[in-house]
């Protein structure tokens, strides 16, 4: 009911703004061939090529093709980031699709595709280097569509020492979710081999076989893994895990309809190389960010649409009703209702601190708050247009490979996010943007749970970024990333709001206090005339489970910086 009135309303009041006709769902594809690595012996012929043969097979079957060849660590996880929010933006509908070439390393379970620049001599040097298969799938997974692939011509053998490797071969099988099929140019533990032509053998049957119509999914890689066999006389077999449900999917069209359109790879790839690697020809590609044509997950709006994103919030309505972003430098942003909770934790909730009692019952009038931390695309934004006038993060960061576009900035003082705040703030008309309060953060974290995190009792490594490898509550114990990870890589809790907990701690408008002795009623910002420690709320990624609880506080110099903070921002209703 409330979508229906919310519909109506913005139909009614801005008219040419209707929705645009739907038409077939948009296919992405992510290609990545890496054959020139810059370690002695690591090179191989064909994989660069192969990319090549699949992005133009994959344009000639409607799919947006973006296409990194000889990619670095760096743009690697740039253009798996990008892939994600591509299909993020594209919606549930969305086709999406993740072709890999290379050197590919099973290690303890995991599979690591390896970028060219790898300086690796054992399988520790690969776990630092090396991004995981399984990150890549959880861009994937968060994106929230419903068929993906992922393809894997990974497996053609392990460049390490034989001395510092696992006795294993090949890749791991991967179990894949609902909506997902993953296949490999050979099976599970087995070595594939490069090809003594142009192309690999497995690339030229799957380039062969895609573009044929009226075959289901299944029915391509099933043939792909019967010419493969066939050709090389039974030495190699490809191997598919599917995961799909519902209707079912032709690359080339289904029952004789019409095929997709061709998207000319030409005008949609974008081609990216190792910054020390073989010079590619002039016939590829330029190089280009993969953010360059990544469309917005949320919309621009009038100052009507944010509007109806408030009414939604306070009828409570879906989270998709409560979006809206208010210019194109803007944040996305997200309408919370208002309403009452208990601030603080208990006095049994397990670890906690003193300065998080006593519990009171805090009013919180309606806001809206930032769906992620501020980024460092967005602080590089504000300083390229002449905001943020001073700003030394970058130059207090301590690796490049934290300063990616799609990263929460990190080692900003609580004065340089009040800099891009005001900056912020020219932007736009009306109520004006500002830090959260330390209530309203806390508000938003717990997104109406009275438990120590906003998913329960415990917090699991698919859940945030922290260190996973202590438990809380008898959580199971995972993986650590040692680092922050993208704005918006882990789930949203029920707010609409990514990694309240983890990832980087975030700076509030509030003086740091010892308790909340004396505290009652409407939660305002608690400030002293010549305040120097501000609060600091949520942990981050460097921090054990029971130092990233909703309830978790902490104060900082307001000059200070750290590699485990950045902030986020909120705005009122007009």
């Amino acid at each position: 009911m409330l979508r229906t009135v919310l519909t109506l309303f913005l139909c009614l009041m801005l008219g040419p703004l209707a929705l645009a006709d739907s038409g077939d769902p948009p296919r992405y594809a992510l290609i990545i061939g890496n054959s020139s690595y810059q370690q002695t012996g690591w090179q191989l012929a064909n994989p660069a090529r192969d990319a090549r043969l699949m992005a133009d097979t994959l344009g000639k079957v409607g799919f947006s093709v973006d296409l990194v060849l000889d990619g670095t660590e760096e743009e690697m996880e740039r253009a798996f980031a990008s892939h994600g929010a591509r299909l993020k933006a594209g919606g549930p509908a969305a086709i999406g699709l993740i072709y890999y070439a290379g050197h590919g390393v099973q290690s303890q379970g995991l599979n690591y595709l390896v970028p060219v620049d790898a300086n690796a001599r054992s399988e520790q040097d690969i776990w630092r280097q090396a991004p995981r298969l399984g990150d890549a799938l959880r861009y994937v997974e968060h994106a929230g569509n419903a068929v993906n692939f992922v393809i894997l011509d990974a497996c053609r053998d392990n460049p390490l020492p034989s001395a510092t490797r696992s006795a294993a071969g090949g890749l791991a099988e991967v179990k894949p979710a609902r909506g997902l099929l993953i296949s490999y140019s050979t099976a599970p533990g087995y070595v594939a081999y490069d090809g003594e032509g142009g192309n690999s053998t497995f690339a030229l049957a799957l380039a062969e076989t895609i573009g044929q119509q009226n075959l289901i999914a299944e029915q391509v890689f099933k043939r792909v893994a019967d010419r493969v066999n066939q050709s090389t006389n039974g030495l190699q077999t490809p191997f598919y895990n599917s995961g799909l449900t519902g209707a079912d999917f032709c690359f080339a069209g289904c029952n004789g309809g019409a095929a997709p359109q061709p998207v000319p790879v030409s005008s949609s790839a974008v081609s990216h190389g190792a910054r020390n690697s073989v010079s590619r020809s002039a016939g590829d590609a330029a190089e280009t960010s993969p953010d360059a044509d990544t469309a917005p997950a949320f919309t621009e709006v009038s100052s009507l649409l944010r509007t109806a994103a408030f009414m939604a919030a306070e009828a409570g309505g879906d989270v998709s009703e409560r979006k809206f972003r208010d210019c194109t430098n803007c944040p996305d942003m997200v309408a919370l209702p208002g309403g009452e909770f208990m601030m603080g934790s208990p006095e049994t909730e397990k670890e906690r601190k003193d300065n998080e009692g006593p519990q009171w019952r805090a009013t919180i009038e309606s806001f809206a708050a930032s769906a992620t931390e501020i980024t460092w695309g967005q602080i590089n934004t504000c300083i390229a247009a002449g905001g943020c006038a001073g700003n030394e993060a970058g130059a207090e960061t301590r690796s490049d490979q934290w300063q990616q576009s799609a990263l929460p900035v990190i080692n900003i003082t609580w004065v340089e996010a009040k800099a891009y705040i005001d900056w912020l703030n020219t932007l736009v008309e009306g109520e004006p943007y500002r830090l959260l309060s330390e209530a309203e953060w806390e508000y938003a974290a717990r997104a109406g749970t009275t438990t120590p995190f906003n998913t329960g009792e415990t917090l699991t490594d698919t859940q945030a970024n922290f260190n996973a490898t202590r438990s809380y509550n008898d959580s199971p114990r995972g993986s650590w990333p040692r680092r922050p990870m993208p704005a918006g890589y882990y789930p949203a809790n029920a707010f609409g709001l990514h990694e309240m907990h983890g990832n980087v701690a975030e700076w509030v408008a509030d003086c740091s206090v010892r308790s909340y002795l004396g505290r009652f009623g409407t939660a305002t910002v608690y400030d002293e005339r010549n305040c120097r420690t501000r609060a600091v709320r949520g942990g981050s990624w460097e921090k054990v489970p029971s130092y990233v609880r909703s309830a978790i506080r902490d104060g900082f110099p307001d000059t200070g910086r750290d590699d485990g903070i950045g902030f986020r921002v909120a705005r009122d209703r007009e």
